[in-house]
């Protein structure tokens, strides 16, 4: 079997890493670009698996067990520093207990925890201006570049092509199925194609007269200089504020702030707003009153590859036998990817995933109006 992996993020990557492992030896991995060159070298590095929806929590949870064997096995610096969700307001904290129990129920052991706590796990936090925080012990961060630069090299290792500066402008077909795809450097023929392109699975889809449901919504973090430990969570999301503002400190020092400011779908990378810095630090000094003295170092923009129901898209591309895509994370591609991997592997090689609540994420759910709501988009 020879499989054509479309995208060389770390989702593409991981189905390919999977599809080695279980035996298929002619895996060829393109991307438009550079490999990782997309959201997931421009990505904060959180994971968690307190989401709101049962397909999510259930994934995450499974995707958080592979990325604590992938520390064991590769060595790399993943840390369960855990999520805090502050709440401004009782009403929030309200709704954060009927949250826990809800995670409670799927084996994710989240809780409420009072002011006297927070402070304790967040010395440098003013924890005047907040009522307490959903907590998540499960979830942390990870060193991205290095652990996409271990997935790049055992991809390799393993025995996969990965092409990069070789765009897919179009896929051929006959008979109802996937013959080759069409690059300036010459046709790729294969047996079975994996779309994984995130943002870039619309236009790749497009040439069949598939309309992928995604939008590239843009994201803009901002990073300072490095500094002794100001954050200890691997992310504290400011829930009651508009945007979700959020924060998170590097194993570097340098802290990464970003939120949820409005722009237009498909704006240029290269584009500017300066007054996201103001959107992004007003509530987050308030919260974090260090950050008046820190300097800015960077910033950049990067897309979340959005759905309508702010899930990944899973599975089979119909009516094409041997067509299949993961994209539209939503912003929570790298924290899917191993998960997504399997998953993609499965419906390949065994006709349907393992873990079978993935099933509701295939793409007719849309023409179906079966959507899976989501309402924690953020971080």
């Amino acid at each position: 079997m020879k499989v054509l992996v479309v995208g060389a993020g770390v989702s593409g990557l991981f189905i390919a890493l999977e599809l080695l492992k279980r035996g298929v030896r002619d895996v060829i991995v393109v991307d438009a670009k550079y490999p990782g060159s997309g959201a997931s070298l421009r990505n904060i590095g959180c994971f968690r698996s307190s989401f709101t929806s049962p397909e999510h929590v259930v994934l995450m949870r499974e995707s958080i067990s592979r990325w604590l064997d992938i520390r064991r096995e590769w060595g790399v610096y993943i840390e369960q520093r855990g999520y805090i969700w502050v709440a401004r307001r009782e009403e929030t904290l309200g709704a954060f207990r009927k949250l826990v129990e809800f995670h409670n129920s799927y084996g994710v052991p989240t809780r409420v925890i009072e002011v006297d706590e927070l402070k304790a796990r967040e010395p440098y936090m003013n924890t005047k201006v907040v009522v307490g925080a959903l907590y998540d012990p499960t979830a942390g961060k990870m060193d991205v570049l290095e652990i996409f630069t271990q997935l790049y090299l055992r991809v390799k290792k393993a025995g996969g092509k990965i092409m990069p500066y070789t765009p897919v402008t179009s896929l051929k077909t006959s008979g109802g199925r996937i013959t080759s795809a069409v690059t300036p450097r010459g046709e790729i023929n294969a047996d079975v194609f994996i779309v994984a392109a995130a943002e870039g699975s619309k236009k790749v889809l497009k040439s069949l007269g598939v309309d992928l449901p995604i939008e590239a919504i843009p994201r803009h973090p901002i990073v300072t200089e490095p500094y002794e430990e100001v954050v200890r969570a691997g992310l504290v999301i400011d829930w009651d504020t508009p945007g979700s503002p959020h924060i998170t400190q590097t194993l570097h020092g340098s802290i990464i702030l970003a939120r949820d400011v409005k722009d237009e779908p498909w704006a240029p990378l290269t584009s500017q707003r300066l007054d996201a810095f103001v959107k992004i630090l007003k509530p987050l000094s308030e919260l974090y009153p260090a950050l008046k003295y820190v300097n800015i170092s960077r910033y950049w923009m990067g897309y979340y590859d959005m759905t309508l129901d702010h899930h990944p898209i899973y599975g089979p591309v119909y009516p094409y036998e041997n067509l299949f895509i993961a994209a539209g994370f939503s912003g929570h591609g790298l924290m899917m990817a191993p998960i997504t991997g399997e998953l993609i592997a499965d419906w390949v090689l065994e006709g349907k995933p393992k873990i079978k609540l993935a099933e509701n994420l295939t793409i007719d759910r849309f023409e179906r109006g079966r959507l899976v709501k989501e309402l924690a988009i953020v971080g």
